[in-house]
């Protein structure tokens, strides 16, 4: 893809957007009318020169730079001012502070951001992990605000750095500093002349170990798996094998909660599934406890010993350290290729791929069956996840000089 074919994806995807917002889609609507008053958003705050700019594709990209954030506003005079691209991510991330700001980013093409530079007037625009657009970091550099980039993990056959990527990959050079999860990334990139590249790790590492318990409280008597933000195949392959393990109880996540799903998902399990919102909490939870409630997966991950992280079938997996941080072992689907904390964990014997049923009964009662070994398990995945903390700190030494 050369930078000619980009811009006419950029203009596909628009009328892509706009198609579906046309069709019924909510997510592209909301995200469509965001992007046209972004503007009119703006206006209700009251932005000073000390505001960070932060751009998070969506939801899970937010999450990763909450310790970010909150090193910035430790500062009693910063700003934070997120732009998302996604309605996922605007409607669902906030942050409880009076100098949190957030808007959707308007479409990547020229002249798009001139407006946007005055009325924000930013000094510094920074990254979280990918959604580089390539025009808005070529008008950064042009107009001198600073562009940084964190948690990025780069590989060989991204098209950055074929023949055809060239322009692009010169844009990425303008960056004022490229911050990455692994070593491979930073040589990557040194080795391809870019300048003040590091390797600071991951900042997820440090989010999930300074998380919040929300307030939850279940009495479970038996073992537990709880299947976090789970999709159809998670959900297909617990339900085959849950008559055939004894004395467990399970919590099921569903990736997504409308009223319709969660009652294929009660179906699936039959009569030994109830909702949370219709148990009593007084009383231990029922073989199968289905949530029907946002924002409180973190918090559940507390009750549980066994995690089956839902995505891993997709190449989408969803956040595997806040189960780890809690001491779960990890389960997920064999799609991990873009998720190098899989790995890491996999070489640690902290985590394990999930192919079918079959695997998930037997890997569960492998572990199951020796109490005093998943034990030691669960402690190590806790310190595993402490000891890759520092990211932020590395970050926030860098740029908190640049604005």
């Amino acid at each position: 893809m050369n930078y000619l074919v980009y811009k006419i994806g950029i203009k596909v995807l628009e009328i892509y957007l706009n198609l579906a917002s046309f069709t019924g889609n909510e997510k592209a609507k909301k995200a469509k009318i965001g992007r046209k008053n972004w503007k009119k958003h703006l206006a209700l705050y009251q932005l000073n020169k000390k505001t960070y700019w932060i751009h998070a594709a969506s939801h899970g990209e937010a999450i990763m730079a909450m310790p970010i954030i909150e090193k910035i506003l430790n500062e009693k005079n910063n700003q934070v001012t997120m732009s998302f691209f996604s309605a996922s991510g605007f409607e669902n991330f906030n942050y409880d502070s009076n100098r949190f700001f957030k808007f959707y980013l308007p479409i990547d093409k020229k002249n798009n951001f001139k407006e946007l530079f005055e009325f924000l007037n930013p000094k510094l625009l920074i990254f979280i992990k990918y959604d580089l657009w390539l025009n808005l970091i070529d008008d950064c550099h042009k107009n001198e605000v600073s562009t940084v980039l964190v948690s990025a993990k780069f590989r060989k056959k991204q098209w950055y750095f074929k023949h055809f990527g060239r322009k692009a990959k010169e844009i990425l050079k303008t960056m004022s500093y490229i911050f990455t999860v692994d070593h491979l990334s930073e040589k990557l990139l040194i080795n391809n002349n870019f300048k003040n590249v590091k390797c600071s790790g991951d900042t997820r590492y440090d989010q999930v170990s300074n998380e919040v318990k929300k307030n939850i409280n279940l009495i479970i008597n038996n073992p537990c798996i709880i299947l976090g933000s789970s999709w159809k195949e998670e959900e297909k392959y617990a339900a085959e094998i849950i008559d055939s393990i004894d004395n467990i109880n399970w919590i099921i996540v569903p990736h997504e909660i409308q009223n319709h799903k969660l009652k294929k998902t009660k179906s699936l399990f039959g009569k030994n599934a109830s909702l949370l919102s219709n148990i009593d909490l007084r009383k231990p939870i029922p073989k199968v406890l289905i949530i029907d409630e946002i924002g409180v997966l973190s918090t559940l991950y507390n009750f549980s010993d066994i995690a089956f992280i839902g995505g891993g079938f997709s190449g989408k997996l969803h956040n595997i350290l806040e189960a780890g941080i809690k001491g779960n072992v990890i389960l997920f689907g064999p799609k991990t290729k873009n998720y190098p904390e899989a790995d890491l964990l996999i070489n640690e014997n902290l985590a394990f791929k999930i192919n079918n049923s079959l695997e998930l009964k037997n890997t569960i009662e492998s572990l199951l069956g020796k109490p005093k070994k998943l034990k030691k398990k669960q402690d190590k995945i806790i310190q595993f996840i402490k000891d890759q903390r520092g990211a932020t700190e590395i970050i926030w030494e860098k740029i908190e000089k640049m604005v």
